[in-house]
């Protein structure tokens, strides 16, 4: 049961590194410090989770469903947090600043 814990809870804390590492890249910083600041905490947290668990932490049950009710969250509200009509390389988002 432990291994299914880990196994689960990387995955999760991968999918919430991934996530907030999309926002980050599609979001000026200075127009949403609040905003911006939450998510390099909660990118940093699950990145420093992944070590925990590389390192052999079992996770506990809680902070396993606390992760997949990020996870859940972020995919139902997807349209809401992250701005869809930008490119990847942020050339759109550079140039409406200039």
């Amino acid at each position: 049961m432990s291994a299914f814990l880990v196994g689960v809870d990387l995955a999760l804390c991968v999918l919430i590194v991934l996530a907030a590492l999309d926002y980050l890249r599609a979001v000026f910083a200075l127009d949403r410090p609040v905003e911006c600041a939450s998510f390099y905490v909660v990118a940093v947290g699950a990145f420093m989770m992944i070590l925990s668990l590389a390192d052999g932490h079992v996770p506990s049950p809680g902070s396993v469903l606390i992760h997949l009710g990020v996870v859940i969250y972020a995919t139902e509200h997807y349209s809401q947090i992250f701005e869809q009509h930008w490119r990847w390389d942020g050339r759109d988002r550079r140039d409406s600043r200039g």
